[in-house]
C-alpha cells in the first residue's frame, strides 16, 4: 500500500518527529551521535559567507554569530564554518551531500574541527566543519517553534529541543550572546501590521522546478485577512531536500511580480510537493491549504553578478539569479567520458553496477556518457581549473571512485560533483557542465546486484543511479506515494534499507530529456554542444509494443497534432512539455480510441517533448512546433 510521506509528517508535526526514511547518499544518524562525535555544538547565525579556491576545490567559508555553547570549550562570539562547493568568478562547484547555508540562518550546529585548508584570505577565527553533512544543522523556524534537520523535526525549541542537546551533553550550556526565542516570537507578532490572508490559492498546480515555471498566487473570495500588501515580502516552498519539512524561499530575483491581491514568482530548484508559505514584508504568513505539485527540478547556478566579496570588494546592488545549466562537447567526441579509479575498476561487481545505472540515463535520454580507460587520479578536483600559465593547464578528469577513509563528510554514502564554468552573454550570464566527479562510500556493506537487495545493507546501483541524475543535473524531487517497490523516483529525497530504485519514472525521463535537448540545441560560452548518444539501446517489450503503434503527425507542425494508435493501445494520457522543463499541457484519454487530436495553437515556436502514456508503460516523442 502506498504510503504518503507529507501527511505522515504534518499528522505528527507537534511531535519531536523522526523521518523514517534515509537520504538516498547519507545514512541516518542521531542527534545523540552528532552530539557525541561533535567537537563543539553551538547556537547561531549565518551572519556572512565567501567562497574560495583551495587545492582545486571551491570551499565556501561561513561565519557564524554564536548565541550559545552547548558542547566544548568557551569560544569568541564568532566562529567559521567551511562548506564544500561554492562560486567564485565564473567558476563554481555543487556537491550534491554537502550542507548549504544561507545568510539569515539560525539554528544548532553541530560540529567537528576541521583540516580544511585555509582560504587565502587567512582567517584567524576558528574553523570547523558539520558532523554528517547536512544533517549537522537544525535549521530554526521561529514562527513554527521548531528545530529542523533532514530527518528530525523537534517541536518546542526552547522548551523541548535545548533540554534534549543537554541531556545528551550532561552540562547547561553557556550564553555567548542573548538570543530568546519566545522573546523574538512575541516582538515578531507584536510588530505584524497586516493581517495575511485567510486563505492562499494558486495557479497552475503542477510545475516544474528549477525550469523557470511560474505561478501565481492569489487571494480567494471571502478570506478574512486584508491583503499581501504593496512592499515585496516572502514566498517559500516546501524544500525537497527533507521531504518537505521545511520551506526554501525563493530568491527575492525570481518573485516577478507582487500586488496587494497577486503574486508571481518563479518555482526555485529546491522547490518540491507541498504546501507554499507567504510572508507579507511585516512577517505576517499564510501557508496554503493544498500541495503544490512538482514534477521534476532542475539544477541551478546561483550567481550574484556584482558581488566581489571573494577578491576583497563589496557586494553590489544586484541581486543572485537562478541559472539553468547545460551539457557541452567537453571531450571532443561529443560528450563527457567517465574513468574509473583503479581500485573501483578491480572492483567487478561496484563496476558492473555503476554502468548498469550509467546505460537506464544514456540509453533512455541519450546523454552523451562514455566509460574511458582506467585512472590513477584519486581525488574529486577540478583538473581544468584556469592557471596563469596555459602550459600548465590539465585536461578534465571525471573520476569514478570510493573514498580514502574519512574523505566522505561522516554517514556520506555517495556524491556526485558537478563543476560549472560561466561566461556573461549582454545583461546577462551562461553556465554549462565543465566536469563531474562521482564518489561512494568504502566502508559502506553494499549490495552490488543484479540480484534484489534483502537484507538492511544498501544498493549500490541505486545511489549510483541517484548520483548520475545529479550529474545529469537533476535535484531532489519528493515522491509523496513512496513504498520502496522500484516505482518510486530515482530522484527522492529518501531511501529506505534494502530498497531497490533501478528505474526510471516518466518524470524522470521528461527531464533529462529537457536538459539533454537544451545540451544539443544550444550553444553557450562558445562552447561545442553535446552530441546525442547514439550507440542503440534495446526496449522493453511494452515499449515496443506502443513505440511501433504509436504514429505522431505532422511533425514539424504548425499547431495542430494528430495522433494516430494504430495499435489501439489501452492509451492513458499525454503531457507536452517545453524545451525548458515546464508542463504546458496535460490531457486525458478515456478510452482506446485511434486518433487523438493535440492542440498547440497558442504555444511559441520551438522544441517540445509528447509524453504518451498506456495502462503499462509510455513514449516520448520530441516535436518542433514552427
Amino acid at each position: 500500500m502506498k504510503t504518503n510521506i507529507l501527511k505522515i509528517i504534518f499528522t505528527l508535526i507537534g511531535f519531536n518527529t523522526t523521518i523514517t526514511y534515509t537520504q538516498v547518499a547519507l545514512k541516518k544518524t542521531t542527534l545523540k551521535q552528532q552530539i557525541e562525535k561533535s567537537n563543539l555544538v553551538v547556537e547561531g547565525k549565518v551572519v556572512s559567507k565567501k567562497s574560495f579556491w583551495s587545492e582545486n576545490r571551491i570551499y565556501t567559508v561561513n561565519t557564524i554569530e554564536v548565541y550559545k555553547v552547548f558542547k566544548g570549550s568557551s569560544i569568541s562570539n564568532n566562529i567559521e564554518i567551511i562548506t564544500l562547493g561554492g562560486v567564485v568568478g565564473l567558476q563554481a562547484l555543487k556537491v550534491s551531500s554537502s550542507l548549504k547555508l544561507n545568510k539569515g540562518d539560525v539554528g544548532v550546529f553541530t560540529l567537528q574541527n576541521t583540516n580544511t585548508p585555509e582560504n587565502t584570505n587567512k582567517s584567524t577565527k576558528l574553523q570547523y566543519k558539520s558532523y554528517g553533512a547536512i544533517q549537522g544543522f537544525y535549521k530554526y523556524s521561529l514562527n513554527d517553534d521548531f528545530a529542523i534537520n533532514p530527518f528530525n523535526v523537534k517541536k518546542g525549541i526552547s522548551d523541548n529541543f535545548y533540554n534534549e542537546i543537554m541531556s545528551h551533553t550532561k552540562t547547561k550550556y553557556e550564553e555567548i550572546a542573548s538570543f530568546n526565542v519566545k522573546a523574538l516570537q512575541f516582538k515578531t507578532n507584536q510588530s505584524k501590521t497586516l493581517l495575511a490572508p485567510s486563505a492562499i490559492v494558486f495557479s497552475p498546480t503542477t510545475v516544474t522546478a528549477g525550469t523557470k515555471s511560474t505561478i501565481t498566487i492569489t487571494i480567494p473570495q471571502g478570506n478574512t485577512g486584508t491583503n499581501f500588501g504593496s512592499t515585496k515580502g516572502k514566498v517559500a516552498f516546501s524544500n525537497a531536500n527533507d521531504g518537505g519539512i521545511s520551506f526554501y524561499e525563493a530568491l527575492d530575483s525570481q518573485v516577478l511580480s507582487w500586488t496587494s491581491t497577486s503574486i508571481t514568482v518563479e518555482v526555485p530548484t529546491e522547490a518540491g510537493t507541498g504546501t507554499i508559505k507567504v510572508t507579507n514584508s511585516d512577517g505576517s504568513s499564510q501557508t496554503s491549504d493544498t500541495n503544490l505539485i512538482v514534477s521534476y527540478s532542475e539544477a541551478n547556478v546561483i550567481y550574484d553578478a556584482d558581488d566581489m566579496s571573494e577578491f576583497g570588494g563589496a557586494n553590489g546592488p544586484l541581486e543572485p539569479i537562478a541559472y539553468q545549466v547545460q551539457h557541452v562537447d567537453e571531450n571532443g567526441n561529443g560528450g563527457y567520458t567517465f574513468q574509473m579509479h583503479t581500485e573501483f575498476n578491480a572492483n567487478t561487481a561496484a563496476k558492473e553496477a555503476f554502468e548498469r545505472a550509467l546505460n537506464t540515463w544514456r540509453c533512455t535520454s541519450k546523454i552523451n556518457w562514455i566509460i574511458g580507460a582506467p585512472t590513477s587520479v584519486d581525488e574529486a578536483v577540478f583538473e581544468s581549473r584556469p592557471v596563469q600559465s596555459p602550459a600548465t593547464a590539465q585536461q578534465s578528469v571525471n573520476v569514478v571512485r570510493f573514498d580514502n577513509g574519512n574523505e566522505l563528510e561522516e554517514d556520506v554514502l555517495g556524491v556526485c560533483y558537478s563543476w560549472y564554468s560561466g561566461c556573461s552573454n549582454g545583461d546577462s550570464f551562461e553556465w554549462f557542465v565543465s566536469e563531474m566527479d562521482f564518489v561512494f562510500d568504502d566502508a559502506t556493506v553494499w549490495n552490488f546486484g543484479p540480484n534484489p537487495t534483502l537484507t538492511t545493507i544498501y544498493d549500490f546501483e541505486t545511489v549510483a543511479l541517484h548520483e548520475l541524475g545529479h550529474g545529469h543535473q537533476l535535484e531532489h524531487t519528493i515522491d509523496n506515494q513512496v513504498d520502496g517497490d522500484n516505482m518510486d523516483d530515482v530522484m527522492h529525497y529518501a531511501l529506505g534499507f534494502f530498497e531497490d530504485q533501478r528505474i526510471l519514472l516518466p518524470e524522470n525521463i521528461t527531464a533529462a530529456n529537457n536538459v539533454q535537448s537544451r545540451s544539443t540545441n544550444t550553444i553557450v560560452c562558445n562552447q561545442s554542444p553535446m552530441i546525442s548518444y547514439s550507440n542503440s539501446c534495446g526496449l522493453a517489450v511494452e515499449e515496443n509494443t506502443i513505440n511501433d503503434g504509436i504514429t505522431i503527425y505532422p511533425n514539424p507542425t504548425k499547431g495542430h497534432l494528430f495522433i494516430s494508435n494504430d495499435g489501439l493501445d489501452n492509451l492513458i494520457k499525454i503531457t507536452v512539455y517545453d524545451v525548458s522543463g515546464r508542463l504546458i499541457l496535460e490531457q486525458g484519454i478515456s478510452e482506446a480510441s485511434r486518433y487523438q487530436t493535440v492542440h498547440l495553437n497558442n504555444m511559441s515556436k520551438g522544441i517540445y517533448f509528447v509524453n504518451i502514456y498506456s495502462d503499462k508503460t509510455f513514449i516520448t516523442k520530441k516535436i518542433v512546433l514552427e
